[in-house]
């Protein structure tokens, strides 16, 4: 079945940008998903579930009151014992 995602509000893409241990799921340090509420994809559920907010905030225009950059935000996954860093940034399009 071919899936088709709408396009809602900005695009959001999640780069690996340090790792601490080996990811679970596989993942590497300069790998990139494009990130939505439809669209969660190869990315790994655990790590999504704890950054969908931030991603709601993105895509749909928010801020983040301490931040330097309003479109980029950096994660770090809830797995403590293989640290994954995530950039997320909002590309306006």
């Amino acid at each position: 079945m071919a899936v088709n995602y709408p396009k809602i509000g900005n695009k959001v893409v999640a780069k690996v940008i340090g790792m601490q241990g080996d990811c679970t799921i596989g993942m590497k340090q300069g790998d990139e998903f494009e990130l939505s509420l439809h669209r969660c994809g190869d990315f790994c559920g655990f790590f999504y579930h704890n950054i969908m907010g931030w991603i709601k905030t993105l895509q749909f225009g928010g801020s983040f009151p301490l931040s330097d950059d309003p479109d980029v935000i950096v994660w770090e996954c809830p797995n403590p014992a293989n640290r994954v860093k995530v950039e997320l940034r909002r590309v306006k399009e």
